[in-house]
């Protein structure tokens, strides 16, 4: 029996199941393709006519979207001064705006600071006058040196540059500090360094810890989320920059390492 008919005498044998298998299959894609069949959808074209149609008047806005009281008062706009507060002064507050306010005061009593700043003159005159009796010849030469040498002591003890006021300054100001019995250097507010104005127009408050060694040198800053709002990147980058560029007066009574706040507002600026 040769290969041929040994093909025809299969499909003999098994010519039912073929067809039956067969039929299942095509019952089965029909049933498929009509299950599964979806009607469709016709879009409506795009009317260009009523692209500039205004919005409609009733939209809703959740509680979720406006601001609480909270969140408001945080950004609220408040009136601040370019003044250095100390946090530790004991002089009477004020907001007189034709004042110029410091954070310190060389002398409880204002009276004594302007007598012993004439009475500095006084003896720089009496100096000067010593110093050409003594040397005639180089009396011009000695009077310019006297007095650039005296000009300087009496700048750094009684820093008038920069005039000591008799009350310290109320209400907020962009930069205040807190570290007891501790002066800016030389008396000058300048060395407690204002970067207010160098994060844009932003409002926000950054509170630094500072220690400070006894030669009132910063040699730690760091920044304090509690106490701090709405402090950006940039806020608290310049806040401890600007905090390890301050300098404070010397004390022998303070401790090595004396902790301190210094607590910086950046404003708005129009």
């Amino acid at each position: 029996m040769n290969k041929a008919d040994k093909i025809v005498l299969f499909l003999d044998r098994h010519k039912y199941g073929i067809l039956i298998t067969l039929f299942l299959h095509i019952g089965l894609f029909i049933y498929l393709q009509v299950t599964t069949y979806k009607e469709g959808v016709l879009y409506e074209p795009w009317n260009f006519r009523e692209m500039n149609a205004e919005a409609p008047d009733n939209i809703e806005i959740t509680a979720e979207q406006i601001q609480t009281e909270a969140e408001q008062n945080i950004y609220q706009e408040k009136e601040v001064t370019s003044f250095v507060k100390n946090e530790n002064d004991s002089r009477n507050r004020s907001n007189d705006a034709m004042q110029s306010y410091t954070s310190y005061s060389n002398y409880k009593n204002v009276e004594k600071m302007e007598d012993d700043y004439e009475k500095s003159i006084k003896d720089r005159i009496a100096k000067e006058k010593e110093a050409k009796e003594q040397n005639k010849q180089n009396s011009a030469t000695s009077d310019v040196e006297n007095k650039k040498e005296d000009k300087g002591v009496d700048k750094d003890k009684f820093n008038f540059g920069q005039n000591s006021s008799s009350e310290a300054v109320s209400g907020e100001t962009m930069v205040s500090y807190s570290l007891k019995d501790r002066y800016p250097l030389n008396h000058n507010d300048w060395y407690i360094r204002n970067p207010g104005y160098t994060c844009g127009n932003v409002n926000g408050t950054v509170k630094v810890a500072i220690i400070v060694d006894k030669g009132g040198k910063v040699i730690s800053a760091t920044y304090m989320e509690v106490g701090s709002q709405n402090a950006s990147e940039c806020m608290r980058q310049k806040a401890v920059e600007y905090a390890l560029k301050s300098r404070f007066n010397y004390s022998g009574q303070a401790s090595d390492k004396q902790e301190g706040i210094i607590t910086y507002r950046f404003v708005f600026r129009n």
